[in-house]
């Protein structure tokens, strides 16, 4: 059984449990094994918010067995092969799920926080975070996402498609670039818009 854990991060706002949901959706498309957990409680007030997308995928000669169908939500720590951010702190706030094979993306461009603005905090240079992560797994890649989309649009509504582009290059994910296009079709406006955004993300990897 192949297996793959996808821990998704980010800020109220940001489009994460949107993310999450479409991952979900693709590999159910494609006939996987998919569960699920999301935080969405800082949502409203531009706080973390993460989402967990896991697959199993079984091999075609590998004999089913209903008792080890069943699996949790909730990504467990260390066992994350993916992790996709949209905030740099939030990459590093997700640290505990890395281990030394994650491949883990993220954007560059940082959000403050609220208590940072105001003085009582202080936002971690950047260069610190892509240490401490790098100091776990080398597969660390950070990307102007939100760069290349205020280029392309103007805008940064449709950043967690670039995202979703640069998983599906980047990511090893289980589920095909046909199928996530299929369900970014379905569930997001303006399927030309969006299916830009996902090449952007796919270009950016490349690049």
């Amino acid at each position: 059984m192949r297996r793959c854990d996808v821990v998704l991060a980010g800020i109220g706002g940001q489009g994460v449990v949107t993310l999450g949901t479409l991952l979900k959706l693709a590999g159910l498309r494609q006939g996987l094994e998919v569960a699920g957990a999301e935080r969405r409680g800082g949502a409203q007030r531009e706080g973390p918010v993460t989402s967990n997308v896991r697959y199993r995928v079984h091999e075609e000669a590998e004999p089913g067995d209903p008792r080890f169908a069943p699996f949790g939500g909730a990504i467990p720590p260390g066992g994350a092969h993916l992790l996709l951010s949209l905030e740099p702190l939030e990459a590093a706030r997700c640290l505990p799920y890395v281990n030394p094979s994650s491949v883990v993306i993220s954007e560059v461009s940082p959000r403050i926080p609220t208590a940072v603005r105001l003085g009582s905090a202080v936002y971690p240079p950047l260069g610190a975070l892509w240490e401490m992560l790098r100091e776990v797994t080398p597969r660390v890649h950070p990307v102007a996402m939100e760069a290349a989309c205020l280029e392309r649009f103007g805008n940064l509504k449709r950043v967690n498609v670039v995202a979703l582009g640069l998983a599906s290059e980047l990511g090893d994910l289980p589920v095909s670039e046909g199928t996530l296009l299929e369900v970014i079709r379905e569930r997001l406006p303006d399927f030309p818009g969006n299916r830009g955004a996902f090449e952007i993300g796919k270009d950016l990897a490349r690049g």
